[in-house]
């Protein structure tokens, strides 16, 4: 369920802590919430990790606005997981230089 964010490390771990537990009730509050957390780790990466992470930071608002009306449920709270696996999985696939990687 959580692959994709558990694969980004202890940022993921942070990230998914975030989904789980910020006080939001309305789903721009709950992005808001995630793109403070990316914003701040942004400056510790580089290369596609960057990129793959202002990609997800561009996404979220408007996925969550389109996914959710309240997000202050544990299944919404658990579905924003999997929104957030899914875009992760895009930017990742969009992050890649033809390039330099095959």
């Amino acid at each position: 369920m959580a692959t994709q964010l558990l694969s980004l490390g202890m940022f993921g771990v942070r990230l998914m802590d975030r989904i789980l537990t910020a006080p939001a009730v309305l789903p721009h509050e709950l992005a808001d919430d995630l793109v403070d957390e990316i914003n701040y780790y942004l400056p510790c990466t580089h290369g596609r990790e960057q990129r793959m992470l202002f990609q997800l930071a561009c996404e979220l608002h408007e996925a969550m606005d389109e996914a959710f009306t309240r997000v202050d449920g544990l299944a919404a709270r658990h579905s924003t997981i999997g929104l957030v696996n899914a875009l992760l999985d895009q930017a990742h696939d969009q992050s890649r230089d033809p390039q330099t990687e095959p």
